[in-house]
Protein backbone atom coordinates (compact mmCIF):
# COMPACT_ATOMS: atom_id res chain seq x y z
CA UNK A 1 0.00 0.00 0.00
CA UNK A 2 1.24 3.68 -1.22
CA UNK A 3 -0.06 6.27 0.90
CA UNK A 4 0.05 9.83 -1.31
CA UNK A 5 -0.34 13.08 -0.92
CA UNK A 6 -3.13 14.12 -3.61
CA UNK A 7 -4.94 12.25 -6.05
CA UNK A 8 -3.77 11.65 -9.64
CA UNK A 9 -6.36 12.64 -12.43
CA UNK A 10 -6.88 8.60 -13.43
CA UNK A 11 -8.27 8.07 -9.89
CA UNK A 12 -10.71 10.55 -10.12
CA UNK A 13 -13.53 7.86 -11.21
CA UNK A 14 -12.62 5.70 -9.01
CA UNK A 15 -12.75 8.24 -5.82
CA UNK A 16 -16.06 9.77 -6.69
CA UNK A 17 -17.52 5.77 -6.58
CA UNK A 18 -15.62 5.61 -3.08
CA UNK A 19 -17.14 8.92 -2.05
CA UNK A 20 -20.46 8.27 -2.92
CA UNK A 21 -20.51 4.42 -1.60
CA UNK A 22 -19.44 6.23 1.58
CA UNK A 23 -21.65 9.86 1.73
CA UNK A 24 -24.27 8.69 -0.58
CA UNK A 25 -27.04 7.93 1.74
CA UNK A 26 -26.30 11.21 3.37
CA UNK A 27 -26.77 13.01 -0.14
CA UNK A 28 -28.80 10.72 -2.05
CA UNK A 29 -31.70 12.96 -2.10
CA UNK A 30 -29.70 15.82 -2.92
CA UNK A 31 -26.60 14.32 -5.41
CA UNK A 32 -28.70 11.54 -6.97
CA UNK A 33 -29.24 9.35 -8.50
CA UNK A 34 -26.52 7.76 -7.83
CA UNK A 35 -24.59 7.52 -11.48
CA UNK A 36 -25.12 11.83 -11.68
CA UNK A 37 -23.86 12.60 -8.97
CA UNK A 38 -20.67 9.88 -9.58
CA UNK A 39 -19.88 11.92 -12.51
CA UNK A 40 -20.72 15.26 -10.99
CA UNK A 41 -17.84 14.02 -8.34
CA UNK A 42 -15.67 12.42 -11.00
CA UNK A 43 -15.49 15.87 -12.93
CA UNK A 44 -14.89 18.27 -10.10
CA UNK A 45 -12.39 16.13 -7.38
CA UNK A 46 -10.33 18.36 -6.16
CA UNK A 47 -7.17 16.48 -6.26
CA UNK A 48 -5.19 18.64 -3.65
CA UNK A 49 -7.80 18.24 -1.13
CA UNK A 50 -7.22 14.19 -0.64
CA UNK A 51 -4.38 12.53 0.63
CA UNK A 52 -4.87 8.55 -1.09
CA UNK A 53 -4.14 5.11 -0.76
CA UNK A 54 -3.49 2.52 -3.76
CA UNK A 55 -1.62 0.03 -4.14
CA UNK A 56 -0.21 -0.60 -8.02
CA UNK A 57 -3.41 1.04 -10.10
CA UNK A 58 -5.88 0.49 -7.39
CA UNK A 59 -7.42 3.15 -5.33
CA UNK A 60 -7.99 1.60 -1.83
CA UNK A 61 -9.25 4.90 -0.08
CA UNK A 62 -8.83 8.22 0.19
CA UNK A 63 -9.07 11.10 3.48
CA UNK A 64 -10.34 14.26 1.82
CA UNK A 65 -10.25 17.84 3.73
CA UNK A 66 -10.32 21.38 2.77
CA UNK A 67 -7.70 23.14 1.16
CA UNK A 68 -7.73 26.64 -0.11
CA UNK A 69 -11.60 26.98 0.88
CA UNK A 70 -12.44 23.72 -0.99
CA UNK A 71 -12.89 20.35 0.04
CA UNK A 72 -13.84 16.82 -2.00
CA UNK A 73 -15.35 18.63 -4.54
CA UNK A 74 -13.97 22.14 -6.20
CA UNK A 75 -17.64 22.40 -7.70
CA UNK A 76 -19.31 25.80 -8.15
CA UNK A 77 -22.90 26.85 -9.92
CA UNK A 78 -21.70 26.68 -13.76
CA UNK A 79 -20.50 22.84 -12.24
CA UNK A 80 -24.00 22.16 -10.92
CA UNK A 81 -25.79 23.55 -13.77
CA UNK A 82 -23.27 21.64 -16.08
CA UNK A 83 -24.26 18.10 -14.44
CA UNK A 84 -28.49 19.16 -12.63
CA UNK A 85 -29.56 21.24 -15.45
CA UNK A 86 -32.32 23.45 -14.01
CA UNK A 87 -32.56 21.06 -10.87
CA UNK A 88 -29.33 22.68 -9.49
CA UNK A 89 -31.31 25.67 -8.67
CA UNK A 90 -32.94 24.26 -5.93
CA UNK A 91 -30.05 21.92 -4.62
CA UNK A 92 -27.45 25.09 -4.06
CA UNK A 93 -28.95 26.04 -0.46
CA UNK A 94 -29.20 22.77 0.98
CA UNK A 95 -25.60 22.32 -0.30
CA UNK A 96 -24.62 25.73 1.35
CA UNK A 97 -25.90 24.30 4.46
CA UNK A 98 -23.80 21.66 4.80
CA UNK A 99 -20.61 23.49 3.95
CA UNK A 100 -18.68 23.32 7.02
CA UNK A 101 -15.24 25.74 7.64
CA UNK A 102 -12.93 25.44 10.72
CA UNK A 103 -11.82 28.07 12.39
CA UNK A 104 -7.61 29.33 11.76
CA UNK A 105 -5.39 26.64 13.03
CA UNK A 106 -7.70 23.94 12.15
CA UNK A 107 -7.86 21.75 9.51
CA UNK A 108 -11.66 20.78 8.32
CA UNK A 109 -11.48 17.02 7.33
CA UNK A 110 -14.52 16.31 4.37
CA UNK A 111 -14.43 12.71 4.55
CA UNK A 112 -12.66 9.69 4.79
CA UNK A 113 -13.75 6.54 2.57
CA UNK A 114 -11.99 2.87 1.92
CA UNK A 115 -12.96 0.43 -0.78
CA UNK A 116 -15.22 -2.11 0.56
CA UNK A 117 -12.64 -5.04 -0.16
CA UNK A 118 -9.86 -2.89 1.36
CA UNK A 119 -11.43 -2.28 4.88
CA UNK A 120 -9.71 -4.06 8.14
CA UNK A 121 -6.68 -3.63 6.80
CA UNK A 122 -5.10 -1.16 8.04
CA UNK A 123 -5.80 1.60 5.10
CA UNK A 124 -8.01 4.35 7.46
CA UNK A 125 -5.87 4.39 10.15
CA UNK A 126 -2.65 4.95 7.48
CA UNK A 127 -4.99 7.68 5.86
CA UNK A 128 -5.57 8.96 9.34
CA UNK A 129 -1.86 8.87 10.11
CA UNK A 130 -0.58 10.30 6.63
CA UNK A 131 -3.66 13.32 7.64
CA UNK A 132 -2.26 14.07 10.99
CA UNK A 133 1.28 14.32 10.04
CA UNK A 134 0.83 16.55 7.19
CA UNK A 135 -1.99 19.14 9.45
CA UNK A 136 1.21 18.80 11.51
CA UNK A 137 3.48 19.82 9.10
CA UNK A 138 1.35 22.78 7.42
CA UNK A 139 1.08 24.15 10.70
CA UNK A 140 -2.17 23.26 12.20
CA UNK A 141 -3.24 22.67 15.82
CA UNK A 142 -6.41 20.28 15.70
CA UNK A 143 -8.22 18.64 13.11
CA UNK A 144 -12.42 18.45 12.66
CA UNK A 145 -15.12 16.68 11.37
CA UNK A 146 -18.50 16.05 11.30
CA UNK A 147 -20.13 12.62 11.64
CA UNK A 148 -24.15 11.95 11.44
CA UNK A 149 -25.92 10.30 14.25
CA UNK A 150 -26.94 7.53 11.58
CA UNK A 151 -23.08 6.20 11.79
CA UNK A 152 -22.34 5.17 15.02
CA UNK A 153 -19.05 3.16 14.22
CA UNK A 154 -17.57 6.21 12.09
CA UNK A 155 -17.97 7.72 15.69
CA UNK A 156 -16.77 5.25 17.90
CA UNK A 157 -13.67 5.21 15.25
CA UNK A 158 -12.77 8.55 15.25
CA UNK A 159 -13.03 8.34 19.60
CA UNK A 160 -10.69 5.87 19.49
CA UNK A 161 -8.68 7.93 17.04
CA UNK A 162 -8.45 10.61 19.99
CA UNK A 163 -11.44 13.24 18.67
CA UNK A 164 -13.89 14.22 21.37
CA UNK A 165 -17.13 15.45 20.90
CA UNK A 166 -17.38 19.46 20.88
CA UNK A 167 -20.97 19.78 19.86
CA UNK A 168 -24.07 18.95 18.09
CA UNK A 169 -25.75 20.54 15.13
CA UNK A 170 -29.54 19.78 13.92
CA UNK A 171 -30.39 18.46 10.61
CA UNK A 172 -33.12 20.84 11.14
CA UNK A 173 -35.05 21.59 7.65
CA UNK A 174 -33.13 19.62 5.89
CA UNK A 175 -33.77 16.46 7.56
CA UNK A 176 -35.77 14.94 5.10
CA UNK A 177 -33.73 16.15 2.12
CA UNK A 178 -30.50 14.31 4.25
CA UNK A 179 -31.88 11.66 5.99
CA UNK A 180 -29.92 11.97 9.33
CA UNK A 181 -31.31 14.06 12.45
CA UNK A 182 -27.89 15.68 13.85
CA UNK A 183 -24.17 16.03 12.71
CA UNK A 184 -21.69 15.33 16.09
CA UNK A 185 -18.50 17.87 15.67
CA UNK A 186 -15.74 16.43 16.69
CA UNK A 187 -12.06 17.48 17.40
CA UNK A 188 -8.46 16.19 18.22
CA UNK A 189 -5.62 17.82 18.96
CA UNK A 190 -2.45 17.67 17.26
Amino acid sequence: MQISEGLKPEHAAQAAALYWEAFGGKLGKLMGPGERARAFFADTVNTRAVISATDGGTLLGIAAFKAGGQGFSSSGLADLWRHYGMSALWRVVPLAMLERNAPDGVLQMDGICVAAAARGQGVGSALFDALFAMAQREGFDAVTLDVIDTNPRAKALYERLGFETTGTESASVLRGVLGFDYATRMVRKL
